[in-house]
């Protein structure tokens, strides 16, 4: 079988991006906390998980880190489960979502085909599954490197290319209905802001060149 040619078409906010497909739609965030960096992100208003509560009808959470389901618990959210994105038969879910969405979670995963497989007993008929992660391409990533200050966070155990993403999707029966570049929440410092600045319209030219990449699939049932 020969792999699709998908192109990316723009540099969007991943952010914004993910709570315009949530709008009033029933909602499974996979991956939802983010440790210890929950309060941080809740302040400046970059907590993805909030973002997609307050946009989607119904939003569940599936998260590893069960210290962190219980702050979010205390934070208010609920309809969280513990467990293991590589084994979603195991947190026994039976309902049915819109969309599931997965964001920077795959490159924090061990086997991505067991993930895949998995989302497709908690997609409704026509249900979509949304998804960002590490551009191998991102060309901060490669300027570090050739700067000699790359390092890569502790979790991390692959980066993807928009090639390689296709090829994953399409491995496991999804078509990948779009493919963007983005970048993953606003500049925060005074530094971040000038970057982004000298960026951005770098990479509304050269998408491939951004350090998120954002996949919508569907799975093609046989």
């Amino acid at each position: 079988m020969t792999a699709s040619t998908v192109t990316i078409t723009k540099y969007i906010s991943r952010m914004k991006y993910f709570a315009e497909w949530c709008k009033n739609k029933n909602v499974m965030h996979l991956g939802c906390s983010s440790g210890t960096y929950i309060h941080d992100r809740i302040k400046r208003g970059t907590f993805l998980h909030s973002i997609l509560n307050d946009t989607a009808q119904n939003l569940a959470g599936l998260d590893i880190d069960a210290k962190s389901l219980e702050t979010m618990k205390e934070l208010g959210f609920s309809n969280l489960y513990e467990g293991n994105a590589e084994k979603l038969s195991e947190s026994n879910i039976k309902e049915k979502y819109d969309i599931v969405i997965a964001g920077d979670l795959l490159e924090h995963i061990t086997c991505p085909g067991a993930m895949l497989e998995g989302v497709k007993e908690l997609l409704d008929e026509n249900g979509k599954f949304i998804i960002s992660t590490n551009n191998a391409f991102g060309v901060h990533y490669q300027i570090r490197r050739w700067l000699g200050r790359f390092t890569e966070h502790f979790e991390h155990v692959c980066f993807y290319s928009p090639e390689t993403l296709v090829h994953l999707f399409e491995r496991h029966n999804y078509k990948v209905v779009d493919l963007y570049a983005a970048y993953t929440v606003p500049p925060h410092s005074l530094s971040d802001k000038i970057l982004f600045t000298i960026g951005k319209p770098i990479f509304k030219l050269f998408p491939v060149l951004a350090g998120t990449l954002v996949v919508v699939a569907e799975y093609q049932k046989k």
